[in-house]
């Protein structure tokens, strides 16, 4: 069994290796060649990290923004001027060290203006065999959404839809499923301690009766 094992792991890590970090940067670096036909208001970049075999991320970033929020500095030790900027937003799919890829989205942030979660974690344990150009196609869809959203510049460009598809994304994050899960639990558990007094009530209330 072990060496079953051990032979999988080595297999995951050969097919990311030759196939699915390269799909997957093929795909990164086709959206941002569109972005840029298409006068995409915002930059975007694919990077390759690989120095750490067998741990390493591709990522699809979206540029740096400045918000136009222009703060004047008046102090004794620092004078001028302060522009905040936007950043952070960016796709990363990342392998680990135990042969799965997970597809995590990043939003804007900025000194004013952020979203309460850090980053939507879209898909995690995936096999690289499971990392198709419909999967990586469907997680920079999601991506692009979310940069729309997070950015300042997006606020007033969400649709009722637009809004329920990010809620979901939040809600069948694998974090907060489990959260969910422990809830329902929780609830069955209580739920189940009320019937089962009611059921003992009950029983003892015909004993009683019969007595």
């Amino acid at each position: 069994m072990l060496k079953k094992s051990a032979f999988e792991l080595h297999r995951r890590r050969l097919n990311w290796r030759l196939v699915a970090k390269n799909e997957i940067a093929k795909c990164f670096r086709d959206a941002c060649d569109s972005a840029t036909k298409l006068s995409y208001p915002f930059s975007m970049y694919c990077n390759v990290h690989d120095d750490t075999k067998n741990e390493e991320t591709v990522q699809l970033s979206s540029g740096v923004n400045h918000t136009g929020i222009v703060e004047k500095i008046d102090k004794p030790d620092e004078k001028g001027w302060k522009a905040e900027t936007e950043k952070g937003a960016a796709l990363v799919a990342s392998f680990g060290s135990n042969g799965t890829v997970a597809f995590i989205i990043y939003p804007y942030k900025s000194d004013r203006h952020s979203r309460n979660e850090d980053n939507i974690i879209l898909y995690h344990n995936l096999s690289p065999d499971a990392v198709t150009d419909e999967l990586i196609k469907r997680c920079i869809g999601k991506f692009l959404l979310y940069v729309r959203n997070s950015s300042i510049y997006g606020g007033y460009s969400l649709s009722f839809f637009d809004r329920m598809h990010i809620n979901m994304m939040i809600l069948i994050d694998i974090r907060n499923r489990k959260q969910l899960y422990r809830n329902a639990f929780g609830l069955v558990a209580e739920w189940s301690k009320i019937i089962g007094a009611g059921i003992a009530g009950y029983i003892v209330a015909i004993l009683t009766q019969g007595s």
